[in-house]
């Protein structure tokens, strides 16, 4: 099963890492703002997508690689 399994680099596992940390000031003022309890509504939530998104951004990575090699235009067509 060739390409099943992928290398998850420490870019790929730190960038969801860093970006949950990074929005949760924003979630905090969320929270009062609309008067919802953090950890019942978006506390675990928050995490559990992170860990999600780690595969995701290894392999959003890799296919990104693979279509600078094929010199193919990566991101948004501008």
């Amino acid at each position: 099963m060739e390409g099943v399994v992928m290398d998850i680099g420490k870019r790929d596992f730190w960038r969801p890492i860093f970006g949950l940390l990074t929005l949760q000031p924003l979630v905090l003022l969320w929270c009062i703002y609309f008067n919802l309890d953090y950890i019942q509504n978006l506390g675990i939530f928050s995490i559990i997508c992170t860990l999600y998104l780690i595969p995701v951004y290894a392999w959003y990575e890799r296919k990104c690689d693979d279509m600078e090699r094929e010199e193919k235009p990566v991101g948004w067509p501008y």
